[in-house]
């Protein structure tokens, strides 16, 4: 027997939506009371932990000098001399100083400075008036040397800035020769003068019109530097006198 479809006025269809909505938002509704301990509401959808952080890569670099750096008397970036007891270059009966697998004959003006340090050979101050002062500085690192040639060339260049903006390195005269038979690299530049201070060590540099002499010079146990620096006018005038101590150079023995 067929039922006759049933029809509700528009009021009883209004009262059936509001019911369903009633019901709906009531299990939607979070409980009274306190909500509960946050370790339980999140157990079923906590994140999950963040990978511990992977170390780092050890950077292959780390200690290595940085040959574009300097130090103050031309030692290399990133070296650590040892202290030692004051001492200068043994003199020779005649007359040359001993310096390492050479002899030489230093200028009889030039004040020889003992020196504390394991990487420093000698230290030499030139004869000059006040604010004109000169120093030279030689140095010694081992059979391996302090980096190449060119890369300790490039350093000391570097160091000078040019009053007209050109790169140092435009100006600088460099020259390939041999001293006490050896190869040896001279290099010259003037101009201002800079250099970064150093913990425990000389105080930063800020000069202008100064000058660079200074030589690399092969030996058998390693290259010898020598570092001349200072006023112009007092590096000028010992440009001869300081060629002359390094064609002085020669091997004991030989």
């Amino acid at each position: 027997m067929d039922r006759e479809p049933c029809h509700y006025s528009p009021d009883m269809t209004r009262a059936l939506l509001l019911a369903v909505l009633l019901v709906a938002s009531c299990k939607k509704a979070p409980p009274k009371g306190d909500l509960p301990p946050a370790t339980d509401w999140q157990a079923g959808s906590q994140a999950p932990a963040a990978a511990p952080p992977t170390a780092a890569a050890p950077n292959p670099h780390a200690g290595m000098p940085n040959p574009h750096a300097g130090m103050p008397g031309g030692s290399p970036p990133g070296a650590v001399p040892e202290q030692t007891a004051p001492r200068t270059l043994e003199k020779q009966p005649d007359g040359r100083l001993a310096m390492g697998p050479f002899t030489v004959a230093a200028p009889a003006d030039w004040t020889s400075k003992p020196i504390t340090s394991s990487m420093r050979v000698a230290d030499f101050v030139l004869p000059a008036k006040d604010g004109a002062e000169a120093e030279l500085v030689i140095t010694h690192f081992g059979p391996n040397g302090a980096g190449s040639t060119e890369d300790n060339v490039e350093r000391w260049v570097n160091q000078f800035q040019q009053p007209d903006g050109k790169a140092s390195r435009d100006v600088a005269k460099i020259e390939k020769t041999k001293f006490g038979g050896q190869d040896a690299t001279f290099v010259s530049v003037t101009g201002r003068y800079t250099t970064m201070g150093m913990p425990g060590g000389s105080d930063p540099v800020d000069k202008t019109d100064q000058a660079l002499l200074a030589a690399i010079v092969n030996s058998p146990s390693g290259p010898y530097y020598f570092k001349l620096v200072g006023a112009k006018a007092t590096v000028d005038a010992a440009a001869k006198t300081f060629r002359g101590m390094l064609e002085s150079l020669k091997l004991t023995g030989s």
